[in-house]
């Protein structure tokens, strides 16, 4: 049995008196897909920057059990050198795994997350939902084991957002996806498990089959009386 690629433990960030995350547990399984749900302000955003480096942590222990140059972030908002082209951004992406990974890769990831048309265009006059998929695709060409998704549907309209719930789908496997969101249908859809997080605390972590028998009613219920029986939203 291959070992978890990602474990969390009591993994804290605080901001003065406060905690963005507090006492955070998680285990990722590797080639899952894992949801990371909350509304916002959860701290969803504050434990991928850790996970992925860019933020440091107040306390507690991560572990990979991969090296780290395996991992990809897209983050919520991704932006880029707005004269070059969707074909131009994904090949520099590609160039650190050119020796893995062949210049015909770039079309193909392009047309997987539905940029096929918009290959030639440049990125600056891309509206957020296609600098989204844009995102996704430079996060996956260069075939990470683990690739960290922060609100990766938030921006598309429901063809997009399909479109991209379908690529992430297709990763079950190959890679081990941990991603954020606040839309409780995206989760059902792909996801294997999932972390309910609210003001940086964990209130569930397990299966999303779980959270439905556990609960005897729909997912999208059982975590909304979740958060408001456990995480005082108002």
């Amino acid at each position: 049995m291959m070992p978890p690629i990602l474990t969390l433990s009591g993994l804290t960030k605080t901001f003065g008196n406060v905690y963005a995350l507090d006492s955070l547990d998680l285990i990722l399984d590797s080639g899952s897909i894992h949801g990371f749900v909350g509304p916002n302000g959860a701290g969803k955003t504050t434990m991928l920057s850790i996970v992925s480096g860019l933020k440091r942590k107040t306390s507690g222990d991560i572990k990979f059990s991969i090296p780290q140059n395996q991992m990809m972030l897209m983050p919520d908002t991704p932006d880029f050198f707005p004269l070059l082209t969707a074909q131009e951004v994904v090949d520099l992406a590609r160039w650190p795994f050119r020796k893995e990974v062949n210049v015909d890769a770039v079309s193909k990831i392009l047309e997987e997350v539905g940029l096929q048309d918009s290959a030639d265009r440049q990125v600056g006059g891309f509206s957020r939902g296609m600098k989204q998929r844009l995102g996704l695709a430079t996060a996956l060409i260069g075939k990470p084991q683990l690739i960290l998704l922060d609100e990766p549907c938030s921006a598309l309209d429901p063809i997009g957002r399909r479109e991209v719930l379908n690529t992430i789908s297709q990763m079950r496997g190959k890679s081990t996806v941990l991603f954020s969101t606040h839309i409780l249908s995206d989760v059902e859809d792909v996801c294997d498990s999932v972390t309910v997080v609210n003001k940086g605390k964990a209130l569930y972590g397990g299966s999303v089959s779980g959270i439905r028998k556990s609960a005897g009613q729909s997912f999208e219920d059982a975590v909304l009386e979740l958060l408001l029986s456990k995480g005082n939203v108002e």
